[in-house]
């Protein structure tokens, strides 16, 4: 029998983003920062401070990072100066994260293995579509062009 070649991969892009994981534990927060091109993870532990979060917004812009978080993560204050930095934050559904968590025993494990997975979410085809972009809202001095 003839051996076939391996099928190609597509070759990932150079400059794909670095992506951010912030899971908040009951002690302190853990953040992972992902490289999709090289692999490589850096666990973060920061405080459960709006200040240490706003700080992880800066330290992320300087390093053209995105972060993903979970929607209980939303009405959290820091997000408010997401919107005046470039950091683009990606939304993955809590119950989906949970059900997730449930399953794969990291509900008994360290926060940063969850940070770690919401690092590597939109790396991952069948979750990718889950995920939705925090949009800056509106202020209600700005009127509407339409």
């Amino acid at each position: 029998m003839a051996q076939h070649a391996p099928r190609p991969r597509a070759a990932q892009s150079s400059n794909a983003p670095a992506l951010c994981g912030l899971w908040s534990g009951p002690r302190r927060s853990a953040a992972v920062l992902f490289d999709p091109v090289t692999k490589l993870q850096l666990p973060i532990s920061l405080a459960n401070t709006e200040q240490a979060r706003a700080t992880l917004l800066d330290w992320l812009a300087e390093r053209s990072a995105q972060l993903v978080i979970p929607d209980t993560l939303l009405g959290q204050p820091f997000l408010n100066q997401a919107s005046h930095t470039p950091v683009v934050v990606w939304i993955a559904p809590s119950a989906l994260l949970e059900a997730i968590r449930f399953t794969t025993g990291l509900t008994t494990r360290a926060p940063k293995q969850t940070a770690a997975l919401l690092a590597r979410w939109p790396t991952a085809p069948a979750l990718r579509p889950f995920l939705r972009r925090l949009t800056a809202s509106r202020s209600p001095e700005q009127l509407s062009l339409l």
